[in-house]
């Protein structure tokens, strides 16, 4: 018999956003990224946004992750620092997408500091 009250956990979505640009060629890294992550964790849905400036949006991309179906979102601020957008516009982006899908909790991480290994990606490159 099956059991049918047991439940498995909700899908991942996420979504990788940055600032973004007028240069194509600029915001491609940003698509590759996604690209890399969905790759490594296949069970993820993954989409990338910028928050101005190109597409997609950063609507477009909640909105894509809940067509999916999308139990829960976490949005990865891809910023080295607080700046004013971390601060201010994309927590009332954030906000209004909550708004939208009051069903499915997201959430957001820091932006990525001095994280250690981000200082190891650039001495490889310097020794390189």
């Amino acid at each position: 018999m099956v059991d049918m009250t047991s439940k498995t956990a909700p899908l991942r979505g996420l979504v990788i956003v940055d600032h973004g640009t007028r240069s194509a060629s600029a915001n491609a890294p940003l698509a590759e990224l996604a690209r890399i992550i969905r790759e490594a964790r296949p069970t993820w849905l993954v989409e990338h946004a910028h928050m101005e400036l190109a597409e997609p949006t950063f609507d477009d991309a909640i909105d894509r992750l809940v067509a999916k179906g999308a139990g829960e979102i976490l949005i990865h601020l891809h910023f080295l620092g607080a700046g004013f957008h971390v601060r201010e516009t994309l927590p009332r982006l954030i906000e209004k997408a909550q708004a939208r899908h009051s069903e499915i909790p997201i959430r957001s991480t820091s932006p990525l500091g001095a994280d250690p290994r981000i200082a190891e990606i650039i001495l490889d490159r310097m020794d390189a």
